[in-house]
């Protein structure tokens, strides 16, 4: 009974693996005008990847996309269909991508190994606050070389923006300038 009941645990245990696609940032405090640099990778891989479509969801009165590039791991070469779509009012971009068709698997395997970069992204820190980028959680996955669809799952990113620091003069240097012209006052009268 026990041996059954571990074959069954590890059956279905085999079926809760899933893929991840994060959001990374270069650091999780920004001042208003720092560039924010941000990667969308898929980690946990167990199977060569074919194709990836995501909607990224951002602030748009917080942030402002400036750039965005499709990264390197579903090309072996010859190249891969990349489709974009930004809507910078809706604050969002869509991203598509996909292995060619007679694409060597053995190559795009060595690229990806157990994770990849799909995409980056630059954006222009608007607005103090915390501000969060998330997948839209209906419209984003992955398909394997074999174009089955992958058990993904994601995470969203969120870091903080402050108003820039404007240093305070030194309170020593400006007393100081007051008591030079109040002695140079003096001496000439």
């Amino acid at each position: 009974m026990k041996s059954m009941l571990f074959l069954l645990c590890l059956l279905f245990s085999g079926f809760s693996h899933a893929a991840l696609i994060q959001l990374h940032a270069d650091r999780s405090d920004y001042q208003i005008g720092d560039t924010v640099n941000v990667t969308m990778s898929i980690s946990d891989l167990t199977e060569t990847i074919g194709g990836f479509w995501a909607d990224v969801l951002y602030p748009s009165s917080a942030v402002s996309l400036l750039n965005w590039q499709f990264g390197s791991g579903l090309d072996d070469g010859f190249g891969s269909y990349q489709f974009d779509d930004h809507n910078a009012a809706a604050g969002s971009i869509y991203l598509e991508d996909y292995a060619d068709f007679f694409a060597d698997e053995g190559i795009l395997a060595a690229q990806q190994g157990s994770s990849f970069v799909l995409a980056t992204f630059s954006f222009l820190a608007a607005q103090a606050g915390d501000v969060l980028l998330s997948l839209n959680p209906v419209n984003f996955g992955a398909v394997n070389f074999a174009n089955d669809f992958v058990n993904v799952s994601a995470t969203d990113l969120s870091f903080t923006v402050s108003a820039a620091q404007v240093p305070a003069p030194a309170t020593a240097m400006l007393m100081l300038a007051g008591l030079g012209l109040l002695y140079r006052r003096r001496q000439r009268k």
